[in-house]
């Protein structure tokens, strides 16, 4: 089975529809994005989401009054989207692949959320086709959000997971590839933005130490969980906490 069917397979779970609210540790990762959606984009703008997964940012935002566009390469994605009672809400959903979205014009967008690709994406030259093509449907000045899976926090999970298993942990960090997925380098990030001359505005550590952390973080009652979102709020800007989180999210503008 190739990687493009082996992909199709593991979304075709439905696994991204509850994903980021199936418990309060995975929830953080929702929680801190739209916390950040909510202080950056401006409002009622004209929004893709092209690596939509189930959802769940294209109908927050489109609750929120923005015009929004979701795309997914993933069939069952797309159909999961389609399901939802709130579906009129959305401007279309497309089934394609990021690196090429075509059935778009140039500038046609004001915000392009891509979320999920580079999850995925192992080739360099893929990941900067992906930002590339995401760049040419954004507006001048427009706000382009870019969602990454970090190296070292997948050492440790794995780790913590199959503990003797060290010698293939050590080769993640050296690659990246981590079976179906594909984890950036600290400095990945910074060298992307930095090459598309884009203004960075936040680099964030979405999750934090929700991995590592997660049944205690799972076992805290509202009051406590709460006041643990307040200390995550105040550290998930700072680098140390970006480069040992799991998921990591970069607001830039396009100049």
């Amino acid at each position: 089975m190739n990687f493009s069917k082996k992909l199709q397979e593991y979304y075709s779970s439905g696994y991204e529809k509850t994903r980021l609210v199936s418990d309060q540790a995975h929830s953080i990762e929702f929680l801190t994005t739209i916390h950040y959606f909510d202080e950056f984009l401006p409002e009622k703008s004209r929004v893709l989401d092209c690596c939509a997964g189930g959802g769940i940012y294209s109908y927050y935002l489109a609750e929120k009054g923005f015009k929004v566009t979701a795309a997914d390469l993933s069939h069952d994605n797309v159909e999961i989207i389609k399901a939802n009672k709130s579906f009129e809400l959305l401007n279309g959903i497309h089934n394609l692949n990021v690196l090429d979205m075509a059935v778009f014009d140039d500038e046609s967008f004001d915000v392009v959320l891509c979320m999920g690709a580079f999850y995925h994406l192992k080739s360099a030259e893929e990941r900067l086709n992906c930002v590339s093509e995401c760049l040419r449907v954004l507006k001048k000045g427009g706000i382009f959000v870019l969602a990454y899976i970090n190296r070292n926090p997948c050492v440790l999970y794995q780790f913590f997971q199959q503990p003797k298993d060290i010698a293939k942990q050590a080769e993640l960090i050296k690659t990246g590839d981590n079976n179906l997925f594909y984890a950036v380098d600290f400095d990945e990030i910074e060298q992307v933005a930095q090459k598309f001359n884009l203004t960075k505005i936040k680099n964030i550590g979405v999750d934090g130490s929700a991995y590592p952390l997660q049944k205690k973080i799972n076992s805290l009652n509202c009051k406590q969980f709460n006041e643990f979102m307040k200390y995550h709020f105040s550290v998930c800007e700072e680098p140390s906490v970006i480069g040992n989180s799991m998921h990591g999210l970069l607001i830039a503008g396009k100049d």
